[in-house]
């Protein structure tokens, strides 16, 4: 096989030389028919069993000075720019995906979901 050939293939379908020049083609996708039998809980893919994934409760934000960082100590309090009674934003791997409300399980603090994003919007 020779090298151009080579690289024929690793070339993208949607990819096309013409003259020397690279034509790039979108692709348009029709929207699936919704399913009204359709369980609203998918089943789960195997296939993401030993996917990792990071999720995060984000209580807050504040600023501080650096000078005030610094100075920090144990027992010292930031506010936070939230109420204590307001939702917390959950992310997974740094995008939001579900709000939740603070729980306390056995002595330890946990995150009970309330909706998620797709819910909210429509």
């Amino acid at each position: 096989m020779h090298m151009e050939e080579e690289k024929d293939l690793e070339r993208p379908v949607s990819e096309t030389r013409q003259g020397g020049e690279v034509k790039v083609q979108k692709v348009e996708f029709h929207p699936l028919p919704l399913d009204s039998t359709a369980s609203p809980r998918q089943e789960r893919a195997p296939a993401f069993d030993k996917v990792k994934l990071k999720l995060t409760a984000e209580l807050g934000k504040t600023r501080i000075k650096i000078r005030d960082f610094i100075n920090l100590e144990e027992g010292s309090l930031l506010e936070l720019n939230r109420p204590a009674d307001e939702d917390v934003l959950l992310l997974a791997n740094e995008a939001p995906f579900a709000r939740g409300e603070i729980v306390v399980i056995n002595e330890r603090f946990g995150v009970r979901i309330i909706s998620f994003m797709h819910e909210r919007q429509g």
